[in-house]
């Protein structure tokens, strides 16, 4: 929920002299509660011509659950989650698994896999919705040190197509909607109405939260030399199967870092220390003071319970973006200089930027649509850019704050982190308004999904911003400084 490219006509905070209109909220909603119900809506929005929109739940930062004038359909209430004790695929796995209704959240997908003994791949942020845009984005998660991106580990997908069919997508059956739906972007292809992935075994995780801040004798050059140990630690990090989430702030002009948290699977309370301790010593001998709390933990879900939870609302005085930064430029010394130097130079300049270090790859050696950035990707950093006048900001506010994201915030980013170096940019917090979004979302993988965009729904029934095939197609928003989803949709 962003209220700016639902085009600020109804915010979601107290504004009691406000006024509120639809905006780009859909004029209609299903709730749906069977495939039938899909099928009925999506039928009625294909013969009538009508915007169609599929929302679940969770966070899109680009507005790809709104629509002005549409109809939505609104899968949150479909919450099946059924534990399947020995499944076997048609791609060759055998064991557990566990099928997904669209509706249900990491959480309720978390605690399912902990009852019943066993691990699931999903996000940090438990009010996203597992089956949707996650898996469709490629689903970065805590354990993909093991067992890679979350679309590597779905098996099936049930799924009502642009022409009103329920079909299974599979390694056997319509495989080419099975390798498009892992990875290929949310609301363009179909309306997933589950999915069903490989559950793995529990392993103990360590996490340790902590942080420091400029101040006293610790200068912004001490601090950011402390900064640095840890960024330079990233491919013994991601070897070791590691994961972490981290802010770097920059407020009132003093810099503070916090991790938020160091997730490591599979390690001991020793095996963490060990692995940390080139960077922890450095910060002491640095003159940097921190306390990690750091605990173990017998599973993922109690981990996780400790350390993470939900989002909250998106707000009206910012615009976010983000880059995928690859291991090259961490294995090439002179790329690692000007990498590290346009990230510490962001943060000196006065943004405050979050970020993980992680490293997927292809550790379940699939074929599906999951960018190239994703598979090279050793941290993946969010920044943003402030838009003046917050709630009162005019269209040229918006659009200066567009212009800084694009040219200040992420463009050095961009030009030590380019696509040809397999750089890139994570589709569903990013910047809407991003250059080569085709390239930047997708990765090599473009040029194929949208042969089967065409293939899959060959009338434009799905639409959704920076979407594959969305090019061919323009809302007409009037000037808001930014692509928002107030206005209508219209072919290019």
């Amino acid at each position: 929920m962003w209220p700016v490219f639902q085009g600020k006509t109804c915010l979601a905070y107290n504004r009691p002299n406000g006024t509120c209109t639809l905006g780009a909220f859909p004029i209609y909603a299903v709730n749906v509660s069977s495939v039938a119900h899909v099928q009925l809506a999506l039928n009625f929005a294909r013969n009538a011509n009508m915007r169609l929109v599929i929302k679940n739940t969770g966070h899109d930062y680009l507005g790809k659950s709104l629509g002005a004038g549409a109809l939505s359909i609104w899968t949150h209430n479909l919450k099946n989650i059924d534990f399947i004790e020995s499944y076997k695929s048609d791609s060759g796995y055998t064991g557990p698994a566990i099928k997904v209704g669209a509706g249900a959240t990491v959480r309720e997908v978390y605690q399912v896999a902990d009852k019943n003994g066993v691990t699931a791949l999903g996000g940090i942020c438990e009010s996203v919705g597992y089956a949707g845009g996650y898996v469709a984005g490629g689903g970065h998660n805590p354990m993909s040190g093991y067992y890679g991106m979350a679309a590597d580990n779905v098996e099936a997908l049930e799924v009502v197509t642009a022409d009103g069919r329920f079909v299974t997508a599979s390694n056997s059956s319509n495989p080419d909607l099975y390798w498009a739906l892992r990875g290929g972007g949310g609301g363009t292809f179909g309306v997933v109405t589950s999915v069903i992935i490989r559950a793995h075994p529990k392993m103990p995780i360590v996490t340790s939260v902590f942080s420091f801040k400029e101040g006293g004798n610790v200068t912004k050059d001490i601090f950011w030399e402390g900064l640095r140990k840890y960024f330079e630690m990233f491919i013994p990090f991601t070897d070791a199967h590691t994961y972490s989430y981290f802010w770097i702030w920059a407020l009132d002009g003093t810099l503070e870092f916090q991790m938020t948290p160091f997730f490591a699977p599979n390690h001991t309370i020793e095996s963490f220390n060990a692995l940390v301790k080139p960077w922890f010593d450095h910060l002491h001998n640095l003159g940097i003071e921190f306390t990690p709390n750091t605990t173990l933990h017998d599973s993922f879900y109690p981990a996780y319970n400790a350390v993470w939870g939900n989002d909250g609302v998106g707000g009206v005085g910012s615009l976010p973006g983000n880059r995928l930064f690859p291991r090259g430029n961490w294995e090439d010394p002179d790329k690692f200089e000007k990498t590290f130097a346009a990230i510490r130079k962001s943060s000196m300049d006065g943004k405050s930027m979050g970020g993980y270090h992680q490293a997927p790859r292809n550790r379940m050696n699939v074929d599906n649509a999951v960018s190239s950035g994703f598979r090279n990707v050793i941290t993946f950093l969010i920044a943003a850019s402030l838009i003046n006048n917050g709630e009162n900001a005019t269209g040229a506010d918006t659009g200066k704050a567009v212009d800084v994201l694009i040219n200040d915030v992420l463009g050095p980013w961009r030009a030590v982190s380019p696509e040809s170096d397999f750089g890139g940019s994570y589709l569903n917090e990013a910047n809407v308004m991003e250059p080569n979004w085709q390239e930047s979302f997708y990765g090599i993988q473009y040029p194929r999904l949208l042969e089967l965009k065409k293939k899959w729904d060959p009338k434009s029934v799905f639409y959704a911003t920076t979407a594959v095939g969305s090019e061919e197609w323009e809302v007409d928003d009037g000037d808001q400084g930014t692509q928002t989803q107030n206005g209508r949709l219209c072919r290019v």
